[in-house]
């Protein structure tokens, strides 16, 4: 049987709270496959090469969206190399932020989630899955981008040093004052992003954006679900070109939250299968929590492989 293998993260905020927790979770899968705790990205290279050559059937991730964004990113790579099919992916929600599982309606402690699979597992029964496709970014693969208003929020929730789904609310209320008030920190939030954008070889008219924003999935966060139109199309993404003001962005927040199309002073949305940003100016974006940089030429977002998620 070629078994389970998981990728703890121990720098994890809630692995850290619980430093208990790897132990058990290897306590729980048993002789089912192996439980490896990984330092360094290098660490996570050997972890998936090594579990690549088991063949194993389930890679489950321990840690957040940042550790699953890696792990896959890894993982596509290294099989990706010798076009060796994907094992099914496990989302054990062991990290601060969990947003891509909870769209996808994973719920539970790792251990509740991991000693389901593994019985499940051993006893040869089938688990109720889900295909879910993810982006590409220059190569990298996630589920949510975003650039702009986005990222400088993320940017600001991290450096507070205290990230929890608490602690992002009340940064999001944060700026909603600071909107209000007109303080640096909309100013901010709201710096333009000057770009030639294309989408699926079209050039847009626009070339001042608030911020973009992709997703192959509907939740961006503390209940947000922008991307209402993600799973319309199996062949294509949900693209949202904000150009609003903070006093419109604002405004517009609860259609945000319900799932509602954005009116038109916010500006515009469409499915697509590649959209090219081709900026003046470096900008900072983040895929699934993680923050990086965009330094010049174009960055383009499309499609990647599938993958299939167990949900219970």
């Amino acid at each position: 049987m070629p078994g389970i293998g998981i990728i703890n993260n121990p720098r994890s905020k809630q692995n850290r709270r619980k430093p208990g927790r790897i132990r058990k979770l290897g306590y729980i899968l048993g002789e089912k496959g192996d439980s490896l705790t990984t330092q360094s990205m290098e660490q996570i290279d050997d972890c998936i090469a090594k579990f690549k050559k088991q063949q194993i059937e389930i890679l489950g991730i321990n840690g957040g969206d940042g550790s699953n964004h890696i792990a896959i990113d890894k993982l596509i790579e290294i099989y990706g190399k010798t076009n060796t099919p994907l094992p099914m992916i496990a989302f054990l929600r062991g990290g601060t932020l969990n947003t891509i599982a909870r769209g996808f309606n994973i719920f539970g402690t790792p251990e509740s989630i991991l000693h389901n699979i593994s019985n499940k597992y051993g006893q040869g029964e089938k688990f109720n899955t889900v295909q879910a496709k993810l982006l590409t970014i220059n190569g990298r693969h996630c589920f949510i981008f975003g650039n702009g208003l986005i990222a400088n929020f993320m940017h600001t929730y991290y450096t507070t040093g205290n990230p929890s789904p608490a602690h992002g609310v009340a940064t999001l209320f944060r700026g909603i004052a600071s909107t209000f008030s007109g303080t640096q920190l909309a100013k901010d939030w709201f710096k333009k992003i000057n770009a030639r954008v294309t989408v699926d070889g079209n050039e847009l008219p626009i070339t001042q954006f608030t911020a973009i924003l992709s997703a192959t999935m509907k939740e961006i966060g503390v209940g947000f679900q922008p991307f209402y139109r993600a799973f319309e199309r199996p062949d294509k993404f949900h693209v949202l070109f904000y150009t609003c003001t903070p006093l419109q962005f604002a405004r517009e927040l609860p259609y945000i939250f319900m799932a509602k199309p954005i009116h038109d002073y916010m500006g515009r949305e469409t499915l697509a299968e590649k959209v090219i940003i081709e900026a003046t100016e470096p900008f900072h974006y983040t895929q699934d929590g993680e923050m990086y940089t965009w330094e010049g030429g174009p960055l383009e977002i499309g499609l990647g492989p599938q993958l299939t998620l167990i949900i219970n």
